[in-house]
């Protein structure tokens, strides 16, 4: 199935324009769920290193994996006023999490950006979106839900 699409959050990211990528290619976790996207949350440029995939504005969507979508949806506005604020990599502070500032290329592909953040509950640090017990968010504009879901095979 061919998806239109733009969203990495297991490192991925989207494009500003159309991408034709295998949904299989990009497998969730059976338990992976697309929980809502936030408009006008704070500006993102970037390139996604994984999957090539570009996407820069103010529309974030946020998924989990094994962690309810209250939770992650309770503490996103949180967590992304740090994540505007934090260096590439950097650690952003969640009681019983470990999250981090993912690190993508900038929009243009050249230097570094940072298209959203990662969170593992727990004391490890997130390996993956996919992975279990974390959630991440990810800016995705213009992409809806429906596509999201379509990219990464989630039902």
């Amino acid at each position: 199935m061919r998806a239109g699409i733009a969203l990495l959050l297991a490192a991925g990211a989207l494009a500003a324009g159309t991408a034709s990528i295998d949904a299989a290619s990009r497998p969730a976790a059976p338990n992976t769920k697309v929980c809502t996207q936030i408009k006008n949350g704070p500006y993102a440029s970037y390139l996604s290193l994984v999957s090539g995939i570009k996407s820069k504005g103010t529309t974030w969507t946020v998924m989990v994996t094994g962690v309810p979508c209250s939770y992650a949806v309770g503490q996103t506005p949180g967590l992304l006023k740090q994540w505007s604020k934090a260096k590439l990599g950097a650690r952003l502070q969640l009681a019983g999490a470990v999250c981090v500032k993912m690190i993508d290329a900038a929009y243009s592909g050249q230097g570094q950006s940072s298209g959203g953040f990662m969170c593992h509950r727990g004391s490890s640090p997130p390996t993956s979106v996919f992975g279990q017990n974390t959630f991440a968010a990810r800016e995705t504009n213009p992409y809806t839900i429906a596509q999201i879901k379509a990219f990464f095979g989630i039902k």
